[in-house]
């Protein structure tokens, strides 16, 4: 069964009203998703090492600028020893949006900035773009010529009550999701001070080799 927008109209009318206007004003919790598969990498992503860091510790170190917290969302034990809280998916096997799922749910803030542990070349200032353009919306993402970035991006606790009906529908994925949400897109490539590689995924060992040369 395909979940439309239409079915979850009643209960985005309760939550609207609810969403938080005054994001500077408020707690901000980190939610950085390390529970992928990393078959391509051939190692778990998060914990490469990138400069002689974990590559996680990059996101992580960035995120921390703009956060209150930082939590990590990995089904690895080893994450632990990096000091952080980690948690292991509520609801295994169900991708990003499980990821996200779960963050929301052990996050003690109201609003939550949800990151990818492999895109460590963001910056403080575009986070603080994000923060600052999300006004009176559940979510916001950037885009970037033309695409959408949906794992780095703001995201109300009051989701989680739509995200969980997606979750145990079997309906996985993210981009369908957000379509049921009062969902921001922020244009980053209007604002010229920001890097091309800001969203460049570390996928590989051929663009790990890459990263190092940049970073």
């Amino acid at each position: 069964m395909k979940i439309t927008g239409d079915y979850f109209k009643h209960k985005r009318d309760k939550m609207a009203h609810s969403v938080c206007t005054k994001l500077e004003m408020m707690s901000l919790t980190g939610i950085i998703l390390a529970g992928g598969n990393s078959s391509r990498m051939g190692a778990d992503k998060g914990l490469v090492q990138l400069k002689g860091r974990h590559m996680i510790e990059h996101v992580a170190d960035v995120a921390g600028t703009v956060c209150d917290e930082i939590i990590i969302i990995a089904g690895n034990s080893e994450y632990r020893q990096l000091g952080y809280t980690v948690y292991s998916d509520i609801i295994k096997n169900s991708g990003p949006l499980g990821g996200i799922y779960t963050g929301l749910t052990h996050s003690n803030s109201e609003n939550n900035l949800v990151v990818s542990c492999d895109i460590p070349f963001i910056t403080r200032n575009m986070l603080k773009f994000i923060i600052k353009n999300s006004r009176d919306s559940e979510i916001t993402i950037p885009i970037y010529h033309g695409k959408s970035e949906p794992l780095c991006g703001l995201y109300h606790k009051n989701c989680i009550l739509i995200i969980r009906e997606f979750l145990l529908k079997k309906e996985f994925k993210l981009l369908e999701a957000l379509k049921n949400f009062n969902t921001k897109k922020v244009d980053i490539a209007s604002c010229k001070k920001f890097s091309e590689k800001l969203f460049r995924n570390i996928n590989t060992p051929e663009d790990l080799m890459e990263a190092e040369k940049i970073i």
